[in-house]
């Protein structure tokens, strides 16, 4: 997967210019990342260092993360659940109901779900696991409507970063990617000075910097850090509300 380093994602702006926006997450963010079947010699990461470098940060800096229902209910790892179960149910972590929309409404969400659904694997009749949750969480976000969607599915990645997007209730959703909140994290010090940065570094190779392929197509750590700031470092300056950094939490 390629990293964006030479255009401003303008989701990535405006969740600069305002952090506790609410941010619907896939179930890959709460998946330790896993690429020992695609990448020979490469190991999971165990979910104790996923936690400690992804999650926890994550939590840390943004107040308002969410996940989709069905998107929890996929989460069949027993780590991953009783992570995501823990943060439900200190508050810290927003339960998306399709339940809780008006019947006018839900016919708008059914609707979007129907479109969206077209464009995936996913079919609302058969209610089938391909691509349910991203279509789930994605026509809730049109129907409330909200701003974001976080993944690292590259077909819901791929769906908000083409023209299909306008026509399907999506207009106005933006996609953000996990080497995106890589670099927010490592710039507004949300993790610890060297352990937490390597942690974020490790990550990033893991996930972008790993085969021969990624080494040709996306810069490594340390460039990736200063592109990303030749495209950011101006608008986090802008933004009056940054969230406090892990040094002085």
């Amino acid at each position: 997967m390629r990293v964006n380093v030479t255009d401003q994602n303008p989701a990535l702006v405006s969740l600069i210019n305002d952090y506790t926006q609410q941010i619907p997450l896939d179930a890959n963010f709460f998946i330790s990342f896993d690429r020992s079947n695609t990448v020979r010699g490469s190991s999971a990461i165990p979910f104790k260092s996923f936690q400690k470098f992804w999650l926890d940060p994550l939590f840390l800096t943004f107040p308002y993360l969410s996940i989709h229902r069905v998107v929890f209910n996929e989460l069949v790892s027993s780590d991953s659940r009783n992570y995501a179960l823990s943060r439900i149910d200190q508050g810290h972590l927003i339960v998306m109901e399709d339940s809780e929309f008006e019947p006018d409404k839900e016919i708008y969400r059914q609707s979007f779900e129907k479109a969206i659904a077209a464009h995936t694997a996913y079919e609302p009749e058969l209610d089938n696991a391909d691509d349910r949750g991203e279509v789930k969480s994605l026509a809730y976000i049109a129907t409330k409507p909200l701003n974001f969607f976080a993944s690292h599915d590259s077909r819901a990645l791929r769906l908000l970063e083409s023209p299909t997007k306008e026509t399907i209730g999506l207009a106005n959703v933006g996609a953000i990617e996990i080497y995106e909140l890589l670099y927010y994290l490592r710039r507004m010090e949300m993790v610890e000075p060297e352990d937490g940065v390597n942690g974020l570094k490790m990550i990033y190779k893991y996930l972008y910097y790993l085969t021969k392929k990624e080494k040709q197509d996306n810069p490594q750590w340390g460039e990736f850090y200063q592109l990303m700031d030749g495209l950011y470092a101006s608008e986090i300056q802008k933004s009056t509300g940054k969230p406090i950094p892990y040094r002085s939490s």
